[in-house]
C-alpha cells in the first residue's frame, strides 16, 4: 500500500487518529493532489499529521455554488478533525447511515469519529461550501505499471484527451493521478478503476474530446470502480448498448452545468450499481432509449444521490427502446433535490423519482424501497408515474407509452419542512397509455404516514389498481 504525504500549509483541515480503542488501530493512506491541481484557503485535511489533498467542483458557468471534495484511506477507528477559516459551530454531516459522528465542535473545527468506510456530505451552512469528504477502506489488488493490458496512470497531472479501450484492457488512474480526458470503451472484460480522477476541466460545456467523459459502448462485462468524475462538458458516464455491467463506488463531482447527468444507462441491460456518491445538476439516474435493445435488469443500491436542477431518477423520456422493464432501486440517500419546483403538469417538473414512458413503449416492473430524502424547506414531487408524449430528434409528437407494475416502497422525508408538499402524481394519458397496477407503500413525511386521502396524493384517469397505503 502506498503511504504518500506532504505538508500543505491549507487553510482548512481535516486530521484522522486513530482512536484510543487498540483492538481497532487505525492505519491511514493519503496522497497529495498534484501540482497545480489542490485547492487551499478552504478546508484542511489532515489525516494522523499526513495531509489529505482537497479538490474543487469547478463551476463553469457560476450557477451552482462551489463546493469541495476529500479521499483517503483507512482502517480501524479514526477521529477526523475538521477546521475552516469560515464558523463550523453549526455544521452537520449527512446521511446518517455511516455512522459518522460529530464529537466536538467549535466556531472553527469539528471532530468527527468513524469506524467503517463513508461517503459523506459535511456542511458547515445548509449547502455553502460542503466537503464531500470520502473515507474509503485500502484499495486491493491494484493493477500493475507495465502490464500490457494496463493502461496506467501514476500520480500527477496528465491531458491525453480521448483514451480508447479494447477487449480484456484496463484503466487504472492511481490516487494522486488527475487525467484530462474523456474515456471510451468498447470491447469484453474493460475495467475502469482507481482512486484518482478523470477531469473535463479543461474543456467547455458541449466541446470536450468526446462526447462523455466515460462512454461505454456496446460492452459485454463493463467494471467501473472507485475513480472520481468531475467536471463534465455534457452527461458524465453514459453506457450504451452494453449488456452487464457493474458501477461500484464511482464518485461524481459534477454540477458546473445543466446537462451534467451523472449516469445515462442507455439501451443497456444487466447492470449492478452500488456504494456510488453522485452529485450533478442534472439527473442523478437516467434510463434512456435511444435506439437498440431493451432497458432491463438493472439493480441500484446502496448510494447517495444530489441534484441541483433536475431529477434523481428520471425512466423514460428517451423511449427509443424495446421496453424498460426490472428496474430495481433500494437504499438510497438523497441529500439534494432541484432547487427549481416545478408543478407535476409542467413538462419539465423536477422529481424524485419520474416515470415517463413516451413513444407506445411499455415500461414495467420498475421498484424503488428504502429511500431517504433529505428536506432543505423547498418543495419537490417525490413521485411522477404519467406516461407522455416527450418530443426529441426525430420524434416530434410521439404517442405516450404504458407504464404497468410499478411500486415505491418505504420512502421516509426529513429535515426542514418548510414549504415542502412532495406530490405523488399518478396519471394515464388514454386508455391505450395508462397507469395500472402502481403500490406506494409507507411513505413517511417528517413522521406522518400518507394515504391515498393525503393532500400530496393525486390520482388522476387512466389509472387502474393504483394503491397508496
Amino acid at each position: 500500500m502506498k503511504n504518500f504525504f506532504r505538508i500543505l500549509g491549507l487553510t482548512v483541515a481535516v486530521v484522522v487518529t486513530a482512536a484510543c480503542c487498540a483492538s481497532a488501530r487505525a492505519e491511514v493512506w493519503t496522497v497529495p493532489a498534484p501540482e497545480g491541481q489542490g485547492i487551499e484557503n478552504a478546508y484542511r485535511v489532515q489525516v494522523d499529521g499526513k495531509d489529505v489533498a482537497i479538490y474543487r467542483s469547478f463551476d463553469q458557468e457560476k450557477d451552482s455554488g462551489e463546493y469541495y471534495f476529500a479521499t483517503f484511506e483507512f482502517t480501524g477507528s479514526v477521529e477526523v478533525k475538521i477546521t475552516a477559516p469560515w464558523a463550523l459551530d453549526k455544521a452537520t454531516v449527512a446521511p446518517e447511515r455511516f455512522g459518522v459522528k460529530i464529537a466536538e465542535q467549535s466556531e472553527k473545527e469539528v471532530t468527527l469519529t468513524a469506524d467503517k468506510p463513508f461517503q459523506i456530505s459535511f456542511e458547515p451552512n445548509g449547502h455553502v461550501k460542503p466537503l464531500m469528504l470520502f473515507g474509503l477502506a485500502p484499495e486491493e489488488n491494484a493493477p500493475k505499471e507495465g502490464d500490457p493490458n494496463v493502461v496506467y496512470y501514476g500520480p500527477g497531472v496528465y491531458k491525453p484527451d480521448m483514451i480508447e479501450l479494447r477487449d480484456n484492457q484496463t484503466l487504472y488512474v492511481a490516487a494522486g493521478a488527475v487525467v484530462n480526458a474523456g474515456v471510451h470503451a468498447q470491447g469484453k472484460n474493460i475495467t475502469i478503476c482507481g482512486r484518482g480522477v478523470i477531469a473535463g476541466t479543461e474543456w467547455k460545456r458541449f466541446e470536450g474530446p468526446g462526447s462523455f467523459i466515460i462512454h461505454g459502448t456496446g460492452c459485454e462485462n463493463l467494471t467501473i470502480r472507485d475513480v472520481v468524475l468531475r467536471d463534465p462538458w455534457s452527461w458524465t458516464c453514459v453506457l450504451s448498448g452494453c449488456d452487464g455491467a457493474t458501477i461500484d463506488g464511482l464518485r461524481i463531482c459534477a454540477s458546473n452545468m445543466i446537462n451534467d447527468d451523472a449516469l445515462d444507462l442507455c439501451n443497456t441491460k444487466n447492470v449492478v450499481v452500488k456504494n456510488c456518491f453522485f452529485r450533478a445538476q442534472d439527473d442523478s439516474i437516467a434510463i434512456k432509449g435511444l435506439g437498440g435493445q431493451a432497458c432491463e435488469n438493472i439493480r441500484i443500491e446502496d448510494c447517495v444521490f444530489w441534484t441541483d436542477r433536475a431529477n434523481i431518477f428520471r425512466v423514460g423520456y428517451e423511449c427509443q427502446a424495446e421496453a424498460m422493464r426490472n428496474i430495481v432501486a433500494k437504499n438510497i440517500d438523497v441529500l439534494g433535490y432541484s432547487v427549481n419546483y416545478r408543478a407535476p403538469e409542467d413538462y419539465w417538473s423536477n422529481t424524485i423519482v419520474w416515470l415517463q414512458p413516451n413513444q407506445e413503449m411499455l415500461m414495467s416492473d420498475c421498484h424503488f424501497e428504502d429511500f431517504r430524502i433529505r428536506a432543505n424547506g423547498t418543495n419537490t414531487i417525490l413521485l411522477e408515474a404519467k406516461p407522455m408524449s416527450c418530443s426529441y430528434g426525430n420524434f416530434k409528437d410521439p404517442i405516450p407509452g404504458t407504464l404497468e407494475n410499478c411500486s415505491l416502497k418505504n420512502f421516509s422525508v426529513y429535515g426542514e419542512k418548510g414549504d415542502f408538499f412532495g406530490y405523488i402524481y399518478i396519471r394515464g394519458e388514454s386508455e391505450q397509455s395508462h397507469v395500472k397496477g402502481l403500490k406506494v407503500e409507507n411513505i413517511d413525511y417528517f413522521g406522518e404516514k400518507i394515504t391515498k386521502d393525503s393532500d400530496c396524493v393525486s390520482i388522476g384517469d387512466f389509472t387502474e389498481d393504483v394503491v397508496v397505503e
